[in-house]
């Protein structure tokens, strides 16, 4: 049986061939002399010469493991292949652009023999470039807050040490999986942040443009606010009544007052506008509902498909 203070670090890889020989150098020598170990890398569907050079690097060292998906699924499932491959203790996410410092995993581990269930490395010194991308992350973050209630200064950080014991109560989440981040803070009990290191890219950019920010931010709305719909619904609602009581008083204003022509049209056109929105608002809200309803009967699909696994 494993050592219960064994640490895996799992590492999504998707055309990443320049990093991969410095990550492992620098995985190693932080790890090393320390700790048992291993290193999971997960080729999500690269396309240049990555997976030959991790098949080298499972060759010369029997701590590392790699899981090949047969073509791209994301970021986010990679790390969940990864995750359920894994047969540490301590499972420890950790990105291959090399832009977080390896040495910080034995203080997110440590934190994680104290007791606490997650722990997440809140980036310091961190430049994500665009103003656009670092107005995204902070929307993500400020929902990804609201919709676990855990407050975390930097709670989307793919930097997280997490209990094995969590992924195995997570694995029935079904399609639900592929926010595992977010799941594990929403259901761990005793969750920490840690400061860590946030470095440039050395090479390569990044796989994330502000479309893919948007559709994962989209996509996190509607897994954790069931009530998204619901909201629409009542946006409706309250437009439809606000239609109703700008009829009432329309029509108590033509009785008692003389209204010109030109407020009268421009007073019709905003009850017609509120009444036709609120009613489409309804009616969106009401299939929204039915849509997510069948939507989580039918979440029977695999989420990953392996190629090969190099234990």
């Amino acid at each position: 049986m494993a050592d219960p203070r064994d640490i895996s670090v799992i590492v999504p890889v998707f055309n990443e061939a320049d990093n991969l020989d410095e990550l492992y150098a620098q995985l190693v020598g932080a790890l090393e002399g320390g700790r048992r170990f291993e290193l999971v890398f997960v080729d999500d569907g690269s396309t240049d010469k990555g997976f030959d050079i991790l098949s080298r690097l499972h060759d010369a060292d029997p701590r590392v493991k790699v899981v090949r998906l047969v073509r791209n699924f994301g970021q986010q499932v990679a790390l969940v292949a990864g995750l359920e491959h894994a047969s540490g203790r301590v499972l420890v996410s950790f990105d291959a652009d090399l832009q977080f410092d390896p040495r910080d995993i034995p203080r997110l581990a440590a934190k994680i023999d104290e007791g606490y269930d997650v722990v997440s490395g809140a980036r310091t010194g961190r430049d994500d470039g665009l103003a656009t991308r670092r107005l995204a992350s902070a929307l993500v973050n400020w929902t990804m807050t609201r919709l676990t209630g855990k407050r975390l200064r930097d709670a989307t950080s793919p930097f997280k040490a997490v209990r094995a014991e969590m992924v195995d109560a997570l694995q029935s989440a079904g399609e639900m999986r592929r926010f595992l981040g977010a799941l594990a803070l929403r259901t761990g009990r005793a969750i920490a942040e840690v400061p860590v290191t946030h470095r440039p890219r050395r090479v390569g950019r990044s796989k994330y443009s502000f479309l893919d920010l948007v559709a994962g931010y989209l996509d996190l709305i509607t897994a954790f606010w069931p009530r998204a719909f619901q909201v629409v619904g009542l946006v409706g609602l309250a437009c439809i009544a606000a239609s109703v009581v700008g009829v009432v008083a329309y029509a108590a204003a033509r009785v008692s007052v003389h209204v010109p022509i030109g407020v009268r049209a421009q007073a019709q056109l905003v009850i017609l506008l509120l009444g036709g929105f609120g009613l489409q608002c309804v009616v969106l809200g009401l299939l929204g509902e039915f849509t997510t309803r069948i939507y989580r009967l039918v979440q029977d699909r695999p989420l990953y498909v392996v190629k090969d696994v190099l234990a």
